[in-house]
């Protein structure tokens, strides 16, 4: 078995990280690479066909990749069709390279934000483990009585299989199973909030202001990036706000965009960390109304029939 863990280990390849590919690149740039150079120099990617693969083959010598537009090209090929993650990070190229923001401030920008969205999607995974392996594991305990039921010697799956009785608990004990297996992916499902619309938009605005742009014709920019990239996001009445709060006090719109995005999601991961503390009580109520009684008429009641059979033998 252990032979068998290793292999997989060894066979399963995981996808590369646009977070770990951003901070390549921000660290590259600063030191002087071009951008095309940087691409190159970030450590290839185990699958060939994963965006960061294909965007480094694009630029291999010989392609055509080599020259600005070619890169440019080469990424929204590479992340047009990609990952969220990936798109975010083609829709901001887009946004910089229309707009002529500085490069390493955009990645170093762009990086920040990524990495504590990625941050924040483990935390949640590592909090939600312990509960969904709460649920996994109460789950399985109408199957588990079924054995411990045949080592007693009570002959449990006969009479589940082989009686009205028995089969009429054991249609009843598989209806409540997949009613409380429905219920919990309902729950986890409703643990996590959505990311807000304007999140994204404010980071891809705060870019396009930053190479100079006007406030509306940033919000332009911004737009046809998120269509272009199926991209969730508005401007929405942040924009306005934003624009209108930013000349009437003299401060640069793209920092308060920045601002007001991180303010935004650091307010998402709160409200995620507490919907899944949530889930740890109110994953109980699936369990006590569904997975129980499906346990007694599993492991109980066959058994209360194989007792009650035995002494009307006797």
């Amino acid at each position: 078995m252990l032979w068998w863990r290793k292999w997989r280990k060894k066979t399963t390849l995981e996808d590369d990280n646009p977070v770990e590919a951003l901070e390549y690149l921000a660290a590259f740039v600063k030191a002087g690479l071009s951008p095309s150079s940087a691409w190159r120099e970030i450590p290839r990617p185990l699958k060939a066909e994963s965006p960061l693969g294909m965007i480094q083959a694009a630029l291999a010598p010989g392609s055509t990749g080599t020259q600005a537009t070619g890169l440019t090209q080469a990424i929204e090929q590479a992340t047009l069709h990609a990952s969220a993650e990936w798109r975010m990070l083609g829709a901001a190229w887009s946004v910089a390279r229309d707009s002529g923001s500085p490069l390493a401030p955009t990645l170093d920008a762009l990086a920040v934000s990524m990495r504590d969205r990625d941050h924040t999607r483990r935390e949640i995974a590592a909090t939600l483990a312990g509960p969904v392996a709460t649920m996994r594991l109460v789950m399985v305990l109408p199957v588990l009585a079924l054995g411990g039921g045949a080592l007693t010697g009570a002959n449990t799956v006969g009479i589940l299989l082989g009686t009205p009785v028995g089969l009429i608990a054991l249609t009843l004990a598989a209806f409540l199973m997949g009613a409380a297996w429905w219920w919990m992916a309902i729950l986890q499902r409703d643990a996590l909030p959505d990311p807000h619309p304007e999140e994204l938009a404010l980071e891809l605005f705060s870019i396009s202001t930053t190479g100079g742009a006007l406030p509306e014709s940033a919000w332009m920019r911004v737009g046809a990036a998120l269509d272009k990239y199926d991209l969730p996001g508005s401007a929405g009445p942040e924009g306005e706000a934003l624009t209108t709060l930013s000349r009437r006090v003299g401060v640069p719109v793209s920092a308060l965009a920045t601002a007001r995005a991180s303010m935004i999601r650091h307010r998402w991961r709160t409200d995620a960390l507490a919907g899944i503390n949530r889930l740890g009580v109110t994953a109980v109520i699936p369990l006590g109304v569904l997975v129980l009684p499906a346990f007694v008429l599993v492991a109980i009641v066959p058994m209360a029939l194989a007792l009650w059979s035995n002494t009307t033998l006797t």
